[in-house]
């Protein structure tokens, strides 16, 4: 037995006039969604979880959420800051496969290239390859220079004439405003 539409219909199975046109539709729908390689929402930043590199962003225009959008893939995470706007962008229509192009404000973004690892901050910077960071190294050699100094002030040259106790001292001042300053700079 056939349908109006010349499809055969099964006896336990009966179709309702419509269910082939509907089932058609749904079947064309997810064709042409795959179709599409990109598509990008303007939304607004609803919250984020730093922890798991994930976001909930609310569609400016149609005011729904779309969750679990990436922020970042691979080697650079951007944190945006709760409430700013944003850019996603979602891959063959996939909601799951969301993910944050770019946005007006952020918290944090960390760029990483095999053991090295480079984060911004607002409050300043952060640079570590191997596991060492920057700043450690800065802070080390600082240290070493001072306790140089300090060994030198105590040197008593043999024709009687000492070193410029403070000129070293000062020396020894202007190094430790240097680490203040790279240390306001290099956060870790």
């Amino acid at each position: 037995r056939r349908n109006s539409s010349g499809y055969k219909i099964r006896s336990k199975n009966k179709l309702k006039r419509g269910d082939n046109i509907t089932e058609l539709g749904a079947v064309l729908n997810e064709r042409t969604k795959k179709l599409i390689d990109v598509q990008t929402h303007w939304c607004n930043v609803k919250s984020v979880d730093w922890d798991k590199k994930t976001m909930v962003a609310t569609g400016l225009v149609d005011d729904l959420d779309f969750f679990d959008v990436n922020l970042g893939v691979g080697s650079i995470y951007k944190k945006p800051k709760i409430k700013t706007k944003c850019l996603i962008g979602i891959i063959n229509n996939n909601i799951a496969d969301a993910f944050l192009i770019e946005c007006d404000e952020i918290e944090e973004i960390v760029f990483t290239s095999g053991e090295s690892e480079f984060i911004i901050k607002e409050e300043g910077f952060i640079v570590k390859q191997g596991g060492e960071s920057l700043k450690e190294v800065f802070n080390d050699l600082f240290e070493q220079k001072n306790k140089l100094n300090e060994e030198v002030q105590k040197i008593v040259v043999s024709i009687g004439v000492s070193p410029n106790v403070p000129a070293l001292v000062q020396i020894a001042t202007e190094t430790d405003q240097i680490k203040d300053r790279l240390n306001t700079i290099l956060i870790e």
